[in-house]
């Protein structure tokens, strides 16, 4: 399946300014990198990881959730990849396993999610609208006896209301997150899950799924200082993104994310085309059901505006 993100060369991460990846635009804190470089010198991975009881300690610490509805995973992706077939609201992450598919409303100035049937699972931000969906309508769902995944990747470093907390009161929820966007090491692969069925979720994965190096880190870091930073670049993500909507030239939807959708009048695969011999490059988001060729998505970074004024190049003389 495609993702965003460019290729390697030559054994080496690309230099592009990727637009189609979204991380925090903050980058990657300076006491993590410590505790990562810490953990190198140590010779933290010379050792198989154990059964990641510190480690959920520590998530369970920062979240403020009991350590018995956690699971620990190798990035969201593998805790979505061992989940079974659900209802989709469309369009939507592309690696959730689909047994029905609705489509949500568009209208003028965003995209409607709306839960129906009885068994589904959601981003909450949406990827790709940005769109969210309520704390309250969340809850008659689940109040209904409805069976709810949500996946909250993004969700630390977005304006969305969180549902931890309802995972000790309805058995039907499980929420899925990770590090990999909110503290920008997507290359690590740490994902976690919240809920009652968090452990029969885990017996489904391999041992070791956790590299040392990442659980050496997140072990040993200030929970403080995840929620300090987690605070600040919800409001950094804030102030940029609505700045990129407001410069930006080209229809755009509603985004509580640290990413924007937008609409232009051609193609992104060609506009991609020219974008990267300028160094930069954006999400095509055509294979995205209940989207075409003319969609596309842009992460949320402080260094946007040659990106927008290449854009605008393109899209005024098409060079």
């Amino acid at each position: 399946m495609t993702h965003g993100g460019s290729q390697w060369l030559n054994g080496k991460p690309p230099t592009i300014k990727d637009f189609s990846v979204n991380l925090n635009p903050l980058g990657t804190p300076k006491f993590l990198e410590e505790l990562i470089q810490e953990a190198v010198i140590s010779g933290a991975y010379k050792y198989y990881p154990d059964n990641y009881k510190e480690l959920k300690k520590k998530i369970a610490e920062i979240y403020n959730v009991s350590e018995e509805l956690i699971g620990v995973f190798n990035g969201a992706s593998e805790a979505i990849f061992l989940l079974n077939d659900y209802g989709v609201i469309e369009p939507n992450f592309s690696e959730y396993k689909r047994s029905w598919s609705y489509f949500a409303e568009e209208s003028e100035k965003d995209f409607i999610f709306k839960l129906q049937g009885k068994k589904i699972i959601v981003s909450n931000p949406n990827n790709p609208t940005g769109s969210r969906i309520s704390l309250e309508e969340i809850v008659e769902f689940l109040s209904n006896g409805g069976e709810l995944v949500i996946d909250e990747s993004f969700a630390d470093i977005s304006s969305v209301e969180r549902t931890l907390k309802l995972t000790d009161e309805f058995d039907k929820l499980l929420v899925i997150s990770t590090f990999t966007k909110s503290l920008a090491i997507p290359g690590l692969r740490i994902g976690f899950t919240f809920g009652k069925k968090s452990n029969e979720l885990e017996s489904k994965a391999p041992p070791w799924r956790v590299n040392t190096i990442v659980y050496y880190a997140i072990a040993n870091v200030d929970s403080k200082e995840i929620s300090k930073f987690f605070h600040e670049s919800k409001r950094e993500v804030e102030q940029i993104r609505e700045k990129m909507i407001s410069s930006l030239n080209v229809k755009t939807y509603k985004s509580y994310a640290p990413y924007i959708l937008a609409k232009f009048p051609t193609s992104v695969r060609k506009i991609n085309e020219k974008l990267t011999s300028l160094g930069y490059k954006i999400r095509d988001c055509s294979d995205f059901v209940g989207l075409n060729e003319f969609y596309g998505r842009i992460a949320v970074r402080s260094d946007y505006k040659g990106l927008f004024v290449a854009l605008d190049n393109l899209l005024e003389h098409g060079n």
